[in-house]
């Protein structure tokens, strides 16, 4: 008699079981989304940055390219400033400058895009707003901005009541955009160009004192921000945002006060989950874009609901990961090379009771023989229940068997 053998053909080895692909802009229906509120937005595929309703996925697109950059997965933030798209109310104090209101096509596609206009005083010319900070916090500020008459802004920290060390940087609103540091202490800045001449520019630094501090937006001439204006020169201005955090996220609209915009939540559970797990071994490539690689940034993790029982991939700071706990030990952390913010990267990672491997952009296997493998029963996209992405998850391929450490290298490729 012979017996038939049930073993993987090798064209089942390399099929994966789950194969999620977010850049085509769609939603795995075994895929649960929810984010409470309609306080997001999300860059839509003509390029414009637009609300978004409650608990729908966020498909995020390149500006400039129009190429669908994945699912957007965030962790919840607040938009400190008010009035972030009206620069001429009472919520901004104008020193030394004035507003002319709905000038210029916004990077909405809508006529909501103001003028700031310096005065013509030999000093500083700015947009205020006074807002509370916690010392050792830190923030960032983003804006929109347009070349008008001038083509430079200038965002910083003051130390007004000692709240921050100082420091700010000159963005110049021209070509791909240019930024410079004035040389005080900051976290980090960055200009992005979202098309049709405008620039989302971006400062973050930490705060020294728990205060209320000044917060300006600056017009600029040069490497300077004393200057004559003649009352009718300016920048075009749009969406304004103050939030707590070391790295901007994405535009949170205010009016009277501030907005908190809650965070992307995406799962796997149930049927929708156990239809495809294989508990006693397994194997997974994500490929994501991070906007920082700051913390810990999963790109999924398979738990119980908790953090003790949990395969994980993926960044802490530069460092990607496959990570196994079983009961509440920690069983593999492997560490895969280097990862960089705004840079995409494939990560894999393959798992069996002693014997784990991770690999990242085809490089070769990292490798553990020792560990046991956790009970899981959902999977979590872009978050780990605590931490989040922060960053577009592309796609996504599952394994029901512990691929080889030759196949796992080449898959992350």
């Amino acid at each position: 008699m012979i017996t038939p053998s049930f073993a993987l053909t090798a064209t089942e080895r390399v099929l994966p079981k789950v194969a999620l692909d977010f850049t085509t802009a769609s939603l795995d229906s075994r895929v649960t989304f929810t984010r409470s509120g309609n306080t997001a937005t999300v860059t839509n595929s003509s390029g414009y940055v637009v609300p978004i309703n409650a608990d729908l996925p966020r498909f995020d697109y390149n500006p400039l390219t129009l190429v669908c950059k994945g699912l957007l997965i965030e962790e919840s933030r607040t938009n400190l400033y008010i009035r972030s798209n009206d620069f001429a109310d009472a919520g901004w104090t104008k020193i030394r400058a004035t507003v002319t209101s709905n000038v210029a096509t916004a990077p909405d596609n809508t006529l909501t895009g103001d003028k700031f206009i310096p005065s013509v005083d030999n000093s500083n010319h700015f947009l205020r707003q006074d807002i509370p900070v916690t010392s050792g916090t830190s923030y960032t500020q983003t804006i929109y901005a347009k070349a008008a008459e001038y083509s430079q802004i200038y965002v910083g920290f003051n130390t007004d009541a000692s709240t921050f060390a100082g420091g700010g940087a000159f963005f110049t609103l021209t070509g791909s955009g240019t930024v410079a540091s004035d040389g005080g202490t900051l976290v980090s800045f960055s200009i992005t160009s979202v098309g049709n001449g405008w620039y989302r520019c971006q400062v973050s630094a930490t705060a020294t004192a728990t205060a209320t501090s000044i917060f300006r937006i600056q017009a600029a001439n040069g490497s300077t921000t004393s200057f004559p204006g003649n009352a009718s020169s300016g920048i075009f201005v749009w969406g304004a945002q103050l939030e707590a955090g070391a790295f901007a996220t994405s535009y949170i609209p205010t009016v009277a006060a501030a907005v908190t915009r809650n965070a992307d939540v995406a799962t796997m559970t149930g049927a929708n989950f156990s239809d495809w797990y294989n508990a006693s071994e397994g194997a997974a490539v994500i490929q994501a874009l991070p906007s920082t690689i700051s913390n810990t940034r999963p790109a999924i993790q398979l738990d119980d609901n908790t953090a003790n029982e949990s395969i994980a991939l993926r960044g802490v700071a530069a460092d990607p990961q496959l990570f196994v706990v079983d009961g509440g030990s920690p069983q593999a952390t492997l560490d895969a090379g280097t990862i960089t913010a705004n840079t995409v990267y494939k990560l894999g990672g393959a798992w069996k009771e002693s014997s784990f491997a991770t690999a990242i952009n085809g490089a070769a296997a990292v490798t553990s023989a020792s560990g046991t493998l956790p009970t899981v029963t959902q999977a979590r996209l872009g978050n780990d229940g605590t931490n989040y992405l922060n960053g577009h998850l592309q796609n996504l391929r599952y394994w029901p068997q512990r691929l080889t450490n030759a196949e796992i290298q080449a898959f992350s490729k």
